[in-house]
Order: C-alpha cells, then structure tokens, then sequence
C-alpha cells in the first residue's frame, strides 16, 4: 500500500481536498459508536452483500471497528491510501438499497430540518464521496495504463 508520510506536499494536498473535507463532515453527522439502534441497522445490512446465513457475514463489533480505525485515519489526514482502504468499507456498509438504513437517519435528520428522503441522499452522498477518495488516491489506481492495455505504436 502506497503511503504518503515523508511527502507532506501530498499529505498537504489531501487535506485540502474538498471531498476529504466532505466526508469528514458526512461522518460527524453520523449518530456515535453508542447509537446501538443505528448501528444494528447498519449491521443487518451486512447479510445483502454476503447472504443471508454466510459465516463470513461481519459482525457489528467488526463493523464498529472499522468505522472506528477509518475516522483515526481521516482524523490524521497522513496517508491517503488508508482512507481509499477506509472508502471500500464506506461503501460495503452504506452502498445499495437500504430503506431500513434511509427510515432511521430520517428520524435522526428530522430535528435538523431534514425530510423523507434525507437518510437516502446522505447515503448515496457518503457512497459517493467514498468512491471519489477511492479512485482519487487508491494505490491500484497507480498503475501505468499503458501497462494495463498496451497498444501498438505507429
């Protein structure tokens, strides 16, 4: 994994990123680790990307572990390629259809002005942003294209 300690013209550079920034702000919005409520939603998500009754099916502790160790690494803003990381477990705890997941945050965004799609479009924003950080500094992307489809020259 491509790391960008020792090169604080890239760590400089990601932090200012305005989708770091974003997704920053997306996370704060989130209800805390002690939201047993929220987070048990977000669990029983977990089953649509595995199936239901798969052992490798996360736990809540693992996702919450997760979450924990990516919002250290944001918090940070030292290696980019961890948020990437952080990005792929955004996306397989919040991507999809999850009308279970967009229901709670309506309730949580309600008090906040917000309305009855609120829990979706935050959803698909952090999806979003997530991808965005992803094919912005995940260190498969750095692979020469010509290396991944040569051509012939003229």
């Amino acid at each position: 994994m491509t790391t960008t300690e020792g090169n604080p013209q890239l760590n400089d550079a990601f932090a200012t990123d305005p989708d770091f920034r974003h997704l920053t702000r997306l996370l704060a919005m989130l209800p805390g680790r002690d939201d047993a409520a929220f987070w048990a939603t977000v669990d029983n998500g977990a089953e649509r990307i595995y199936g239901p009754g798969d052992p490798d099916v996360p736990s809540l502790e693992y996702i919450l572990s997760k979450v924990q160790s990516g919002i250290t690494q944001l918090r940070k803003a030292e290696n980019p390629a961890a948020i990437a990381y952080f990005g792929h477990y955004l996306l397989m705890f919040f991507d999809g259809n999850r009308p279970a997941l967009w229901t709670y945050l309506n309730e949580q965004f309600a008090a906040h002005g917000g309305y009855a799609t609120t829990g979706e479009r935050y959803t698909r924003d952090l999806c979003a942003t997530a991808w965005r950080i992803i094919s912005n500094y995940d260190p498969q992307g750095d692979t020469d294209l010509a290396e991944r489809w040569p051509g012939h020259t003229r």
